[in-house]
């Protein structure tokens, strides 16, 4: 089973896609999109989701995501695409196929969105908190309950700030290489509109948007706090001093 229209939602973690998602999956419309092909290392999606093989696993992803309309997305971020691909590739009728043609074919020629931030230390230091909290996502009305306390750490928040820059480098060089125009999508302006980002996403996908529909509140809520903005500005403080230093060594060693 292939959907009629597919879509794929390329994104770092952090940048806003379980809050696109929610506002996506409440039109009606444009399916219900979500991470499905995530993995850990040396783990594969039929062991991960007890299905009998890797082909019944994709099947029931399509299946049971692909809206009334004929319509599938899912979620993709750059820190497994490549072993998304290597397992697609495994599956024996693909093997000859190249990542971007894989996809191509089973997806049914998918379109890209290309989920960003604007502001990439808020996006390091929410990286960072949710990796030492283990709340990634925070449902309406629904209490979280953080594994531990968060602890503010420049070198942590630094390290996700590179990795952000580099894992975007990475889907920039995916679409160049690819000849592939993906709608962009900055998760601040799905912040601030939630009807116009639904609207951008189906005009771009081709599909009529009811002028009376009305688009509810999302599942989940936006997590940014008082801690995360102090941790943000303590963060660039402190970037900006260090990038200070290096650079009165630098005048020194050229005098």
């Amino acid at each position: 089973m292939k959907p009629a229209i597919s879509y794929i939602i390329a994104s770092t973690q952090r940048s806003g896609t379980h809050l696109l998602c929610s506002i996506l999956r409440s039109t009606g419309i444009a399916g219900s999109p979500d991470e499905f092909f995530l993995s850990k290392p040396g783990e594969t999606w039929e062991k991960r989701w007890g299905t009998p093989s890797r082909d019944r696993y994709i099947e029931r992803v399509l299946q049971d995501n692909t809206g009334a309309t004929g319509v599938f997305g899912a979620v993709v971020m750059w820190s497994y695409l490549e072993r998304m691909l290597q397992m697609l590739q495994e599956l024996r009728e693909h093997d000859r196929l190249t990542g971007p043609e894989l996809i191509a074919e089973l997806f049914n020629r998918p379109k890209y969105i290309w989920m960003r931030r604007r502001n990439r230390v808020e996006q390091a230091v929410s990286w960072a908190m949710a990796c030492q909290t283990g709340v990634w996502a925070q449902r309406v009305g629904v209490t979280p309950q953080p594994d531990a306390a968060p602890k503010f750490d420049f070198k942590v928040i630094d390290e996700w700030c590179n990795r952000i820059a580099a894992h975007d480098d990475g889907w920039a060089s995916y679409f160049r290489e690819n000849q592939i125009e993906p709608l962009i999508l900055f998760y601040e302006d799905v912040v601030a509109s939630h009807r116009t980002a639904a609207e951008r996403v189906l005009e771009f996908l081709e599909l009529p948007f009811p002028p009376d529909l009305e688009i509810p509140p999302p599942a989940v809520e936006k997590q940014a706090n008082q801690i995360s903005r102090e941790w943000a500005a303590c963060y660039l403080k402190l970037k900006g001093a260090k990038t200070g230093r290096l650079a009165r060594v630098l005048r020194r060693m050229r005098a």
